[in-house]
């Protein structure tokens, strides 16, 4: 009988100075993009005043585990996984502050269900995401998340792996 041996791509768990220089730039990144889009979050909002810890937490997450684990390929293909991370921390922050307004909603008892209180989150999060997103913020985020994909990128080539 014939055994079947599945291997593994354990590369993602491996600490490496290219995930911790990409974690480090992404969630100061996030911590700056915050600076700029607190005075924006409308009045009310639940986790504003947290917001760089948020922001700052989600760039530390995804700098590890999307920027950073696809270190050692082009320069070009690191600035788009460094932009890949920045929208995946705007994405999360803003899903996250969605989440946290829903349940403010749901613990007042404003929805009649569940699944009116949990297809809220989308709207939550989008509104607190257009009402906040200025030019400013986006460029933050947009150039400090292509420096972190390419402070990656240098730190593998320098460092190794």
């Amino acid at each position: 009988m014939m055994h079947r041996i599945a291997v593994r791509n354990s590369q993602a768990q491996i600490p490496t100075i290219a995930k911790l220089f990409a974690a480090l730039a992404l969630g100061a990144t996030g911590f700056f993009a915050a600076q700029q889009i607190m005075p924006a979050i409308p009045a009310g909002t639940d986790g504003a005043k947290e917001l760089w810890l948020i922001m700052g937490s989600f760039g530390l997450l995804f700098g590890w585990r999307v920027v950073g684990v696809s270190a050692g390929r082009r320069w070009v293909d690191a600035i788009n996984d460094g932009l890949r991370g920045g929208l995946y921390v705007l994405l999360w922050t803003f899903a996250f502050l969605g989440v946290m307004q829903m349940l403010k909603l749901a613990l007042r008892m404003r929805y009649d269900d569940v699944l009116s209180a949990v297809t809220d989150v989308i709207g939550q999060g989008t509104a607190i995401g257009l009402a906040s997103l200025g030019v400013m913020p986006v460029i933050t985020l947009g150039l400090g998340a292509m420096g972190a994909g390419l402070l990656s990128e240098l730190a593998h080539r320098r460092y190794g792996r």
